[in-house]
């Protein structure tokens, strides 16, 4: 049992990072999370700036994209399949190269051989996060996810708020190529810091379903050159039908995929248009930004401890101000209003996210829970750039306070229709079996010492 399972602490920062594994794990994160801001300003200096290419510069970032975008599915499997630390290990090792090989090519590289470069980083990025996502019950205590999400949260958006800064200022003192070599050896400090890591091993289900359909999409002496294809899809598929059955979890993958498709590129795309537009301050479109930041970290650590019961509803409450923000953006472009407004949209989309997080985590059986994941990931990420397509053609014909109140009005219908699907309102009811050995002793202990566990939702 690790360190943090002793401690009795639930919903304690200091307590998840009293486990040396866990904490490992995190500083590798926040290592990589800070070089990640660094790729799209050097990217966007070499290509956009030194090269004049805004089609160049936005053909890098469709790369990114779509490498994410093709490989996610497949990334979940991978996680499913083999030990997860491996996995980020590789990845890191590999956007290492990637990013290093980025900063030679700015050299005079055509743009396309700097999209391919960004493509393998996107496709990095799909292996690497539901690995991440979903390894954390491997080295956490189920009564500590919330914990855990939390932190991870907090750190993804505090350095959303401090590391643009910190990412312009590397490339202007260091240049780009400097600062994506800068990028390749946070990666690489990421990896290091993997070595050695352990984490709880798969379970027996999960072994012997990964050797069954190894198995079985081979006869007997004579494999076929698409086996692993088949079986890939076939896994693909199996994550598919855990999560369709599972209705709560198929809600909100639904509503996701909706809130990605129509309300949230509203606000990415309308709150630079209506700010810099009306007031040419480029200054009070990163305070919004920064007020947004803020707002998610401070949503993400007032559900660390979890919630006691209905946290289903709570998450989905929590939404709601973000339906209020795009609204305001139809009728008003004064600051202060849409900074105040930014603070609780922000906080709710944290508070969702890690209350949702840990919810998959507890519930989904550890075998599938890497393609889960993935799902996630795809119904809220992936289909962004779709999201954003919509949203320009619009704006050509439709006037911007019918685009945000229309959004918002969407965005509202679709948080709350999925609390009349079983299953939503308490985010699952009952967990699955604990994957992990030492799980029975745990419980029991807790038992026997009267502390109360969050509630399993």
């Amino acid at each position: 049992m690790t360190s943090a399972d002793t401690t009795g602490t639930t919903g304690s920062w200091r307590a998840v990072l009293r486990d040396p594994t866990f904490a490992r794990v995190w500083i590798s994160q926040l290592t990589s999370s800070l070089g990640d801001q660094m790729f799209p300003f050097a990217i966007a200096t070499s290509v956009l700036i030194e090269d004049d290419s805004v089609t160049g510069f936005g053909a890098v970032l469709a790369a990114r994209a779509l490498g994410m975008a093709l490989c996610v599915l497949i990334g979940g499997v991978v996680a499913d399949r083999f030990p997860r630390i491996r996995i980020m290990w590789s990845v890191d090792v590999l956007r290492a190269v990637v990013v290093a090989g980025a900063a030679m090519a700015v050299l005079g590289a055509p743009t396309w051989a700097l999209a391919l470069l960004v493509l393998l980083v996107g496709a990095g990025e799909a292996f690497f996060d539901p690995a991440y996502e979903s390894l954390l019950p491997r080295i956490v205590p189920k009564r500590q996810l919330e914990a855990a999400n939390s932190l991870t949260t907090a750190t993804e958006r505090t350095i959303g708020i401090l590391g643009p800064t910190v990412a312009g200022a590397v490339v202007a003192l260091i240049g780009a190529r400097s600062a994506l070599l800068f990028d390749a050896a946070t990666f690489a400090a990421s990896a290091l810091l993997l070595l050695g890591v352990k984490e709880k091993a798969r379970t027996k289900a999960t072994a012997t379903a990964t050797a069954t359909a190894e198995k079985s999409t081979e006869p007997a002496g004579k494999p076929t050159e698409s086996a692993w294809g088949g079986s890939v899809i076939r896994e693909v598929l199996e994550g598919f039908r855990e999560a369709r059955s599972r209705p709560w979890v198929w809600a909100i993958l639904l509503m996701s995929l909706f809130h990605v498709l129509t309300t949230v590129p509203v606000w990415f795309v309308l709150l630079p248009e209506r700010l810099l537009r009306s007031t040419s301050d480029t200054v009070a479109y990163g305070v919004v930004l920064a007020a947004f930041s803020a707002g998610a970290l401070i949503g993400g650590i007032l559900v660390r401890r979890g919630i006691r019961s209905g946290s289903g509803t709570v998450a989905l409450l929590s939404l709601l101000p973000f339906g209020l923000a795009v609204g305001l953006l139809g009728v008003t472009s004064s600051v202060p209003v849409l900074t105040l407004a930014a603070i609780p949209a922000g906080a709710g989309l944290a508070s969702f996210q890690v209350l949702w997080m840990s919810a998959l985590q507890r519930t989904i059986p550890d075998e599938l829970l890497g393609r889960v994941m993935s799902l996630d990931w795809l119904s809220s990420t992936a289909a962004a750039p779709v999201g954003y397509a919509l949203v320009g053609l619009a704006l050509a014909k439709v006037p911007v306070w019918v685009i945000t109140l229309t959004g918002a009005a969407l965005f509202v219908v679709s948080t709350l229709v999925p609390l009349l699907v079983s299953g939503v309102r308490e985010f699952g009811g009952r967990a699955a079996p604990d994957s992990h050995p030492e799980a029975e002793a745990e419980a029991k202990a807790e038992a026997e010492a009267g502390r109360p566990a969050v509630s399993e939702a």
